[in-house]
């Protein structure tokens, strides 16, 4: 029997939607979109556009204003219906302005090891009434940010602020201002249902107050808060409240989500490189699988 030739023109525009969607960013931009106009006017679609990695973009160019363009036409091509998005490097501060004027569906927001210029500003996450994960890697925020995306960001289930790790003991005792933070998040993010704060300088007291606040957590991960002392009541505390549970002194090693990068740019006399083994830190970049 022959074989009957596929037109491919033929296929439905929601059914070659679906089969675009699959394909990823770089298929889409470098490829698909080219083959024909109405491929090209499928690639308009939003629905195509309705999740966004710049880890994507990377791999198709380093160049930072090409980034940007593309960053910024697929968040118009989504015509508000983004719903997911990832930002990396120092890309962020205007891209991320620019997604809280056109994304005001989003669910999910990342973003990854970079300076974003005057934190996340709170004007802009007052934009984002239906977001449910925030991801923040290397990133500063306040308590004051904290106190906004508690008021308008209600649906939020999902918070990660994670930062430098420290792989060896600190010498300098915790202040008052460690658990600034904490304490913001135990009173403003009541609903939260997964909670990850790797590396953060909060102490036993910070704990207290996420737990006594936060009584809907069902995963916490205190991977290198090394101020902690899960022992006693607190420990108690926490091992009757939280289902899935990770403790300051825990293995790094099951942090998929990282790759870790250590510092070694201390040299001697002689130009060799070696680890300062006194205060040894680890940035720990988010990798998109």
């Amino acid at each position: 029997m022959k074989h009957q030739k596929r037109n491919w023109l033929d296929i439905p525009s929601d059914v070659m939607e679906n089969i675009l969607n699959r394909i990823g960013i770089i298929d889409i931009l470098e490829n698909a979109q080219k083959v024909c106009t109405v491929w090209r006017k499928i690639c308009k679609s939003p629905v195509l556009w309705r999740v966004i990695n710049m880890n994507d973009i990377l791999q198709l160019t380093s160049n930072i204003s090409t980034i940007k363009l593309i960053c910024k036409q697929a968040m118009d091509r989504s015509q508000g219906q983004l719903v997911d998005i990832t930002l990396i490097h120092d890309y962020n501060a205007e891209l991320f302005l620019y997604a809280a004027e056109r994304s005001r569906q989003l669910r999910r927001l990342e973003i990854t090891s970079c300076i974003v210029y005057g934190g996340l500003t709170t004007e802009a996450m007052m934009k984002f009434p239906l977001l449910e994960e925030l991801n923040l890697y290397s990133v500063e925020i306040s308590k004051e940010e904290i106190e906004t995306v508690g008021r308008y960001c209600p649906m939020l289930k999902t918070l990660k602020v994670n930062g430098k790790v420290p792989l060896c003991s600190l010498d300098f005792p915790a202040d008052e201002a460690s658990n600034e933070i904490a304490i913001a998040i135990g009173q403003n993010l009541v609903g939260l249902r997964h909670l990850q704060l790797i590396g953060n300088k909060m102490t036993n007291f910070g704990l207290q107050v996420i737990l006594d606040n936060c009584c809907h957590l069902e995963k916490l991960d205190l991977l290198a808060c090394l101020y902690i002392d899960i022992t006693g009541v607190l420990g108690k505390k926490c091992f009757e409240q939280i289902k899935h549970l990770k403790l300051p002194h825990d293995s790094l090693d099951g942090c998929l989500d990282y790759f870790k990068i250590v510092r070694e740019t201390y040299y001697d006399d002689e130009d060799v490189p070696y680890v300062d083994t006194d205060f040894l830190l680890v940035d720990y970049v988010y990798i998109s699988e």
